[in-house]
């Protein structure tokens, strides 16, 4: 059922498990079901926030690169990056590269989750389940890989939201002609904010995250990372 993931790569940094739990219980879930009136997530929707989850952190490395790379450093706070070994984002990005899809630009869809959740659980997924360390190690993993997209890939990024955006302006005017109300998508600057604002969020439950390493600082501008952004 669970597919394996190298634990020793990210810290116990829970970005993804905070994301996907978030917008689950904005939209009302867990909810209780069944005899014994136990409490699980819709997998379907938790799969869809998953995808949510993917292009909120490639957002991060696309238009934010500092506060992504403040998320990277949290997510490996355990290592020592001054003695060799140290993480090695050049590295992650070249072994990364050789699983993202190329002949597209949506996130979600280059980082294609590892598996989902309603093909492995069925209809719902238990509370337990989801909380289970292995199902927010393969979050996480998503989330570092997004990030590290994001942060080679920022005019890509801002090309396919934009495109979106302007597709979906074209469909909003048609829905709320016949009458539906449906709300048009924020636009790239507003995107953004919103999505750093998330990680404010998670830093907040965390008490804050430590310095960007000065290694990572580093790295980020050897591959031409606008780390002022």
């Amino acid at each position: 059922m669970w597919l394996a993931f190298q634990s020793e790569v990210i810290s116990m940094s829970m970005f993804g498990l905070y994301f996907v739990r978030s917008l689950m219980h904005e939209a009302g879930w867990p909810r209780k079901q069944g005899l014994l009136r136990a409490e699980v997530f819709d997998t379907l929707i938790a799969d869809q926030a998953v995808e949510q989850m993917i292009d909120w952190a490639a957002a991060l490395g696309a238009g934010r690169p500092r506060s992504a790379l403040e998320a990277l450093g949290e997510m490996f706070r355990d290592r020592d990056w001054t003695k060799e070994g140290a993480p090695n984002i050049a590295m992650f990005i070249a072994e990364a590269q050789k699983s993202w899809r190329q002949d597209t630009s949506v996130p979600h869809e280059i980082i294609k989750p590892a598996f989902q959740l309603a093909k492995t659980f069925g209809k719902s997924i238990s509370v337990k389940d989801f909380m289970d360390k292995r199902l927010s190690m393969a979050f996480e993993q998503h989330v570092l890989e997004a990030l590290l997209w994001g942060l080679s890939n920022p005019r890509r990024f801002e090309q396919w939201y934009t495109a979106s955006a302007n597709k979906m302006l074209a469909d909003l005017r048609k829905m709320q002609a016949a009458g539906l109300a449906v709300e048009e998508m924020p636009s790239f600057a507003e995107f953004l904010q919103q999505s750093e604002e998330i990680l404010r969020a998670y830093e907040t439950t965390v008490g804050g995250f430590a310095p960007v390493p000065s290694k990572l600082l580093s790295d980020a501008l050897a591959l031409g990372v606008d780390i002022q952004g």
